[in-house]
C-alpha cells in the first residue's frame, strides 16, 4: 500500500493482524500500528499492509 495512502487512526490489516496507524514515517516508507487486541505498538513498512477495502476508518470488524 502507498503511503500517500495511509493516515493517522486508519485501521489496517498486515500479516501482524488488524490495527490502527498512530504514526507516519515518510523516510523509512513505515507505519506504527497499535494492535487491536493486545495495544501493543509495531513498526511495519507499508508494502506489508495489505489493501483491504472492507476495513472501514473507525470500524474494527468487517462487512
Amino acid at each position: 500500500m502507498e503511503i500517500t495512502q495511509l493516515k493517522i487512526g486508519m485501521w489496517v490489516e498486515s500479516l501482524h493482524g488488524v490495527g490502527k496507524v498512530i504514526g507516519i514515517d515518510q523516510q523509512n516508507n513505515a507505519v506504527i500500528i497499535e494492535h487491536k487486541n493486545d495495544h501493543q505498538l509495531r513498526s511495519i513498512e507499508c508494502n506489508e499492509i495489505i489493501d483491504q477495502p472492507q476495513l472501514h476508518t473507525g470500524c474494527d470488524r468487517y462487512y
